[in-house]
């Protein structure tokens, strides 16, 4: 679900984040980042893509370590974060469901940021930046370039 939110995210900072710290920006010249359908994967670091199935590799590990040692109470990805969840059964249940539901909402998300961003050759942002604008700014720049008269 995480990754719905960084994809537009990184298309808001990357230039900003990249020219703080003195190094190139990832994102190509209208946006886009770097996706298996824009290019530009061999842009990031062998060792990021190593760290980062070390760390899911380490936390699949570990949820399995604790699935064959626990309780009858285990369920597979409860890694005992208890900040707002329900004491009553139902309320897990519901809780559970609305989970599975936002997470495959997430997928489409993501599905549907590579396709935009592959058939219109521009980043989600600037597709449709009155999601990630203040409306003013957005219908400001609309107005400027012609595409409202």
């Amino acid at each position: 679900m995480l990754a719905a939110a960084g994809w537009p995210v990184s298309e808001l900072l990357d230039k900003k984040i990249a020219s703080a710290f003195g190094m190139s920006p990832i994102l190509d010249n209208t946006d886009r980042v770097p996706s298996l359908l824009n290019g530009g994967l061999g842009k990031i670091s062998p060792l990021y893509w190593v760290g980062t199935i070390g760390l899911a590799a380490a936390i699949d590990i570990i949820g399995t370590m604790r699935s064959k040692n626990a309780s009858d109470e285990y369920l597979p990805g409860d890694f005992g974060l208890r900040f707002g969840y329900p004491s009553d059964e139902a309320g897990q249940k519901r809780m559970q469901l609305a989970e599975i539901k936002n997470g495959r909402l997430a997928m489409i998300a993501i599905f549907g940021f590579a396709i935009q961003e592959f058939v219109y050759k521009q980043g989600v942002v600037d597709e449709t930046p009155f999601f990630f604008f203040p409306l003013v700014e957005s219908m400001h720049k609309y107005a400027n370039s012609g595409y409202i008269q």
